[in-house]
């Protein structure tokens, strides 16, 4: 068990990609004690046709409780309208993160790569580099971007380039998999990228390009360094 406990942070636009992007290791931050903290910007479902959004809406807020639960964690969902962030003043995306911010003064924080092919994805990256400027006194000392099954590995920008490997151990492993089999509704059959069987083997890839049985791989946004290496 960790003595000094941090506090984390992950900030995702839509229900599941805190799974999809960094369920294992938030599972390991978990496990060392770590006080974690999941802001969703958005549990809609604004952008699929027909009747019945309501109804999805409370199901995935529902999916984020529980998927909390399993860490432990404390969770905010805002309902920002899904496949839609460019109609939200960039400004209030920005203090919705930073308001979460100031009340779980998080050390590390987690977000989405600038490269995905989301543009909710894109812009939750852009407001939440916004969010933690490096002011005097700002509690972020580390900002990590995840990568996302069916977002990450479709962008047209520059490549996701990680250079940031959290190795994950079989309790973590099995703990992200629970947590997918939660968002169950929102994973689609092999061989789908998005697929239960595709997000685990890409764990294990992982975890392979550094020695390990499996990993979750990271871009570097911003660390600060508070002692010698």
């Amino acid at each position: 068990m960790n003595p000094d406990p941090r506090s984390v942070l992950a900030v995702a636009a839509h229900a599941d990609d805190e799974v999809l992007g960094a369920g294992g290791t938030l599972a390991e931050h978990a496990h060392a004690g770590d006080r974690i903290h999941l802001l969703v910007l958005s549990a809609s479902a604004t952008s699929r046709p027909g009747s019945g959004q309501d109804d999805v809406r409370a199901h995935r807020a529902d999916c984020v409780t529980r998927v909390a639960a399993l860490y432990g964690a404390s969770a905010k969902i805002a309902d920002f309208p899904d496949n839609a962030f460019e109609t939200v003043p960039r400004l209030t995306l920005t203090q919705t993160i930073e308001a979460t911010i100031a009340r779980t003064a998080p050390q590390v924080l987690y977000t989405h790569s600038a490269s995905d092919l989301s543009l909710d994805h894109r812009i939750t990256a852009e407001a939440t580099a916004a969010a933690t400027r490096p002011q005097p006194g700002a509690p972020v000392t580390t900002v990590l971007a995840w990568e996302v099954r069916s977002a990450t590995e479709w962008g047209t920008g520059a490549p996701f380039r990680p250079t940031w490997f959290q190795p994950l151990s079989e309790h973590a492993l099995a703990v992200k998999e629970q947590a997918l089999q939660v968002y169950a509704s929102e994973m689609r059959p092999w061989p789908h990228t998005r697929s239960l069987r595709a997000v685990m083997d890409a764990a294990r890839v992982r975890g392979a390009q550094v020695g390990f049985p499996a990993a979750e791989a990271f871009e570097v946004v911003r660390h600060t360094v508070t002692r010698p290496v």
